[in-house]
């Protein structure tokens, strides 16, 4: 009778132990694996990663070196990730995206890296006046012309990967027409630089906007060419 107890007992908790190996093989996890490459030549590049996963809130960090196995998180869930890449020659980005654990036991996220172009927005120090030497408005108005978004995305990308820099954008023009008129113009150009960055998530407090229309030449207004110096957009480093 001892044995046919101990036969029967055995009988009923197999069957339970298998449902749990059973149960917890089918629990679903995504391999979230990372690389970078470079936007232009499609090259794989070093790069450093900061993973975030926003329900359970969670962050991981890592790099990928040449020889190296690729950068990965294991996911148990569903979740928003948002991945931030860095490497050294290239801008900064980062992204938000869904991966759903549900249907794919394997997601390769590649980070498009920009390398960064030659600028003369770095080394920023407190009270520097830098000229935007290629920004363009049509005469006597204040609508941007599009061979300035070149000179726009530098400054831009000089707030983006220094986020503790903040600047004036300040406007100004020479002392030919009204110069009320020059005044209002000149604030409107600012404006319009400060209305572009704020568009592109650079935060309100790290920017300020001013006109100054003719009273800081640069210059005497006494030729065209003195004239159009004085015709200008600056931006002054207030805290960086």
């Amino acid at each position: 009778m001892r044995y046919l107890f101990l036969i029967l007992l055995a009988s009923i908790l197999i069957p339970d132990i298998g449902r749990a190996q059973i149960t917890t093989a089918q629990r679903p996890v995504t391999l979230f694996t990372i690389k970078a490459v470079d936007d232009k030549t499609g090259k794989e590049i070093p790069a450093n990663f900061s993973v975030l996963l926003h329900s359970v809130q969670e962050k991981y960090t890592g790099a990928n070196r040449a020889g190296e196995d690729y950068f990965n998180v294991k996911m148990y869930s569903s979740d928003t990730v948002t991945i931030e890449t860095s490497s050294e020659g290239y801008y900064t980005i980062e992204e938000i995206l869904l991966v759903s654990c549900d249907t794919c036991g394997f997601y390769q996220y590649t980070a498009l890296m920009e390398k960064r172009v030659d600028s003369v927005f770095t080394d920023l120090k407190v009270n520097d006046i830098i000229k935007l030497e290629k920004i363009y408005f049509d005469q006597s108005k204040y609508d941007l012309r599009p061979e300035s978004q070149v000179e726009l995305e530098k400054l831009y990308r000089t707030l983006r990967d220094n986020p503790k820099l903040k600047i004036q954008i300040a406007g100004h023009t020479d002392n030919v027409g009204d110069l009320r008129l020059n005044k209002y113009l000149s604030e409107n150009r600012a404006k319009v630089i400060y209305t572009y960055l704020i568009r592109k998530n650079i935060r309100a407090d790290r920017l300020q906007h001013v006109g100054y229309g003719h009273t800081r030449p640069v210059a005497p207004n006494d030729t065209e060419a003195n004239k159009a110096q004085n015709r200008r957009v600056e931006f002054v480093v207030i805290a960086n």
